[in-house]
């Protein structure tokens, strides 16, 4: 039997960009799931473990730093990419985030699809070698 692909979540209100994101890394031969709620990542983390989670910063019912903090407290190695179109260098909880390694790295909208699947690698590569699929 052979080993499943790392599941990655993808979380974004924008239908559009999940159906981006969830494109880019099944090609890159990954299992994805998408949510456009915060209540529903939770929802789906407490089902099953994800290698790594690519988290939106602005979301209609949550905001995406409380879910990214959320997320690492249930699945610790999970590796979390914050995903904005909003980001400023003055940021500070976006800086702190990524500073105290909430996240594993950012991602501007918009993105290049190579920079979207190298985040994905180091991401997932942060839930160590069995990449959840135990």
């Amino acid at each position: 039997m052979g080993q499943a692909s790392p599941r990655i979540l993808v979380v974004d209100d924008e239908p559009d960009m999940c159906w981006v994101l969830e494109n880019i890394m099944r090609r890159a031969g990954y299992t994805v799931t998408t949510a456009t709620r915060g209540e529903r990542a939770l929802k789906l983390i407490a089902e099953e473990p994800y290698a790594a989670a690519f988290v939106d910063a602005k979301l209609p019912d949550m905001d995406g730093l409380r879910l990214a903090a959320s997320i690492r407290q249930r699945q610790p190695r999970t590796g979390i990419v914050l995903i904005s179109g909003y980001f400023y260098q003055e940021d500070t909880s976006i800086n702190e985030g990524l500073e105290q390694g909430l996240f594993v790295g950012f991602l501007a909208k918009p993105f290049d699809l190579e920079q979207a699947r190298r985040l994905a690698r180091k991401a997932v590569e942060h839930a160590g070698p069995d990449g959840f699929n135990i």
